[in-house]
């Protein structure tokens, strides 16, 4: 396992721009992408206990090198990434949950290792794949979010949302449904609009009022409810957020949905392509508190594939994923962070990022980020990249190369660095003073060593 420190190594500049001068900051970690996947992207992230213990999944649009039968969903065992069932046979996936004790996947795939019934909707069980009677081979279905609730009336019940019409036969339902196990029922009824129809996202919060299902992606109506392209279902009705999002021209669409609370209460963080919100500027990106819009800050400048909340060790915090603007030619941002008033640039790549999740897979509780690049901040890491958040220890005292081996260079970098007042040498309070509590704490982490 290689680790690059975030402080004093190669991306200083990550560190004055997302104010991460702390003791332990965060560190990079591309284990999971090394030699991670072939192929296009990482979709999506999913833990997930299938009998043996509890584990990281991905899917999306890949192999792993090396690694038979883990074609567009591989499983992380602590070690290596390795099949799940033979994997998903052709095209892609997009999204995972948990339901009933049983791994469902979905996406645009033509079957889960040649099981019969199962293309675009699986269920695996920990030893083998299982038809959901989805009815989906029709070319133009698709799946693109799942997720698990209880309405208060009939139980947990998975729902279904997508691009798809008549989900488990002849007369089903379109666009969003549910399913108890054995049958797909309505959510109300399906979008409608002007527009190219798809639910994109799903997301269960409580704003304050209740447990509600909110529903994102590209539409203008739901169940003949005027709702531009976001709606809440409370369990007997679907209701708009307002005035929704909407673009300056074109069309818009809600590509991630999360919830979180900065302080201010619990509130729905909405990305994707849009221009406004709730009928005031808010760029690709808005806070929907239960009753009014908000935008964040200027917003982003290109589509928000994902959002995700994570503390580095610097304090808990919104992020968002997907392939941003960098002045540099052949570089992009991969992350931005939410300052509260501004989005700072928090991590550059050679490409684009889709899906993130906070989870720990053997290193700490990380922000793992897939998506479609080979290289983060310099580091070589193939399609999945994982931060790891402050710990202290050696991770502190390891500045330079070869990192994970804290040697005299490592000392000489921390010299270099205490005499210049650089941030690679500020690791202890009072955070920008330069004294001896900062020597005390480096030879400190330096004596204890690495892992």
């Amino acid at each position: 396992m290689r680790q690059m420190n975030v402080m004093g190594c190669g991306i200083a500049a990550l560190v004055a721009s997302a104010g991460l001068a702390v003791a332990g900051g965060p560190s990079l970690s591309n284990t999971l992408g090394t030699p991670g996947m072939g192929g296009s992207y990482i979709a999506a992230f999913h833990a997930h206990d299938d009998g043996s213990g509890e584990k990281l999944y991905a899917t999306g649009s890949f192999t792993v090198p090396g690694v038979a039968g883990t074609t567009n969903l591989a499983r992380w065992n602590g070690a290596s990434w390795e099949s799940v069932g033979g994997g998903l046979v052709n095209q892609y996936s997009n999204t995972m949950t948990t339901f009933q004790g049983d791994l469902i996947v979905g996406g645009y795939f033509d079957s889960a290792n040649g099981v019969a019934g199962t293309a675009k909707l699986a269920r695996w069980d920990g030893t083998q794949w299982h038809s959901m009677d989805a009815q989906s081979e029709i070319f133009l279905n698709s799946v693109w979010d799942l997720a698990v609730w209880d309405d208060g009336t009939t139980g947990e019940q998975l729902y279904v949302a997508g691009n798809y019409s008549d989900i488990g036969g002849v007369g089903g339902p379109d666009h969003i449904a549910k399913w108890d196990g054995t049958t797909y029922t309505p959510v109300g009824g399906t979008i409608g609009g002007a527009v190219p129809l798809i639910v994109l996202d799903i997301h269960v919060a409580d704003l304050g009022d209740g447990e509600k299902l909110y529903a994102g992606g590209r539409f203008l109506t739901i169940d003949g409810v005027p709702a531009n392209n976001i709606a809440a279902w409370d369990g007997t009705s679907w209701s708009a957020l307002g005035d929704g999002v909407t673009p300056s021209a074109g069309f818009a669409q809600v590509l991630h949905m999360t919830s979180w609370d900065d302080g201010n209460g619990m509130a729905l963080y909405v990305g994707g392509r849009f221009a406004n919100a709730g009928g005031q500027p808010a760029t690709r990106v808005a806070k929907w508190d239960g009753t009014s819009w908000s935008p964040l800050g200027a917003g982003l400048d290109a589509d928000c594939q994902e959002l995700v909340v994570f503390d580095d060790g610097s304090g808990e915090a919104l992020y968002a994923l997907g392939e941003f603007a960098h002045p540099d030619a052949g570089t992009f941002v991969l992350a931005k962070k939410w300052n509260g008033e501004t989005w700072d640039d928090y991590l550059t790549s050679n490409d684009g990022a889709f899906g993130g999740i906070v989870y720990d897979a053997g290193e700490g509780t990380a922000m793992h980020i897939g998506g479609s690049f080979s290289s983060v901040e310099g580091v070589s890491s193939n399609r999945v990249i994982s931060v790891l958040g402050a710990s202290g220890g050696c991770n502190v005292a390891d500045l330079a190369e070869p990192f994970g081996v804290l040697d005299f260079s490592d000392v000489v970098a921390f010299l270099g660095a205490f005499d210049q007042m650089e941030s690679g040498a500020d690791l202890a309070e009072p955070i920008g003073t330069f004294d001896f509590s900062d020597v005390v704490a480096f030879l400190g982490a330096f004596a204890a060593g690495c892992p």
